[in-house]
């Protein structure tokens, strides 16, 4: 009994924020780690500052994973895609703090995330490619859908699933409420997918894993009929590999350089835009994100020591170097902090408490989200309404997060 009450207290006292620290309002940096050796981290970025392995701070005695391979931001969580551990993480993307571990998946690679779903693109063993579908209000694999080979990049737009497959020369379309898919063609090995405006860029010829081959285009896949155009064949020399935008113009890397091509004009400078000191003759810049004006290059420091990240500005001035963890590969914003001086003030009640199948939330401030967790730390359900169905809950004792636009509260509540 009394360590049930202990274990109650401590879960308390995590949710209301006692024991954990809050990353916001910098860069998150997902470092692969070398293959085979389980050294996946994260590091955060902020007022020139990086602390590095983040999600060990928050789990102490756990490891994330073997080869992360990508990160996907969604209302309080992050979806880390572990290729070689073949599985996925669920953690809070705030504290880093682990929420649950989907396992046997088959060589996964990125994931989109659609009403409380993820969608994972997995590799599978040879032409088995798949989606993986997770329900992230259980943490639970829900199904498997069938797609074709090379599946790679993915991109929820208007409740489709764009696919890059680097073993083709399509996009596919998955219409997640018909469950059928079509097909967009481009050119070999479409890579990168970047919105801007109502348009889908796709840049072509460079397979992921290695040296390009085929010269690089650019396609402009218009949204509205998902019809796609070459409106760019990059020069020969110009490998390009990694595309990003700052909302105007995009940022394209190609060996160690990163070039910019202006969307208006549909021109390439003549010239690199940033030659950076990253030396690595396979594949250049390892990574490159555009975030809050700033341009994000990962440094891969010969895949042993670890990884550098040098920040440009987007005319091209070198603003800072970090030391992160072992193979830097992807840049991601974080969440930022909200504009209150005490977030956890606000004013609110559920009833009835306890609950059997309503549960009615009492506030006079706009709820933006509601998420409640078992004992355990686990989501169990998310709602942003005022009403939240608990009656698929089993009985006993759930901590509940109501975040509004003025800040948030978080009480318990009984189901019986």
């Amino acid at each position: 009994m009394k360590n049930n009450i202990l274990l109650i207290l401590f879960v308390l006292c995590s949710f209301l924020g006692f024991s954990q620290t809050e990353y916001l309002d910098g860069v998150i940096v997902l470092n692969e780690g070398g293959a085979g050796g389980n050294e996946a981290t994260i590091s955060f970025i902020d007022n020139n500052t990086v602390t590095n392995n983040v999600f060990g701070l928050a789990n102490p005695g756990m490891d994330l994973g073997d080869t992360a391979q990508s990160l996907t931001m969604y209302n309080d969580l992050a979806v880390v895609v572990l290729n070689i551990s073949n599985e996925v993480k669920i953690v809070n993307n705030k504290t880093f703090q682990h929420i649950a571990t989907i396992s046997g998946l088959n060589n996964p690679r990125y994931s989109a995330v659609y009403n409380n779903k993820a969608y994972v693109t997995c590799w599978g063993s040879a032409t088995d490619d798949y989606l993986a579908v997770i329900d992230l209000t259980t943490n639970t694999l829900e199904t498997t859908i069938t797609v074709a080979d090379g599946t790679e990049k993915i991109k929820e737009i208007n409740g489709k699933l764009y696919i890059a497959h680097q073993n083709a020369d399509f996009v596919t379309v998955y219409n997640i409420a018909t469950q059928q898919s079509t097909q967009i063609q481009v050119e070999d090995t479409p890579s990168e997918l970047v919105t801007l405006g109502n348009d889908l860029y796709v840049l072509c010829g460079v397979p992921s894993w290695g040296l390009p081959t085929a010269i690089a285009s650019l396609h402009k896949i218009d949204l509205s009929t998902d019809t796609a155009t070459n409106i760019f064949t990059f020069p020969a020399g110009v490998n390009a590999f990694h595309m990003d935008t700052d909302g105007t113009d995009f940022f394209i890397t190609a060996g160690a350089d990163i070039y910019k091509y202006d969307v208006s004009a549909n021109t390439l400078t003549t010239n690199a835009l940033i030659s950076t000191p990253v030396n690595d003759i396979y594949m250049g810049i390892y990574g490159m994100n555009v975030i809050n004006n700033n341009i994000y290059v990962a440094d891969a420091n010969g895949y042993v020591a670890d990884g550098k990240v040098y920040v440009y500005s987007l005319q091209g001035s070198l603003l800072n170097t970090f030391t992160v963890g072992k193979i830097p590969n992807h840049f991601y914003k974080s969440k930022a902090s909200l504009s209150v001086k005490n977030p956890e003030m606000v004013s609110v009640s559920v009833y009835p408490n306890p609950a059997s199948d309503i549960l009615n939330i009492q506030t006079a401030e706009t709820i933006t989200n509601v998420t409640a967790y078992n004992i355990a730390g686990q989501k169990v359900l998310q709602a942003n309404t005022q009403t939240v169905n608990v009656s698929a809950l089993k009985a006993g004792v759930y901590i509940l997060k109501v975040e509004t636009l003025k800040g948030s509260a978080t009480l318990k509540f009984v189901k019986k």
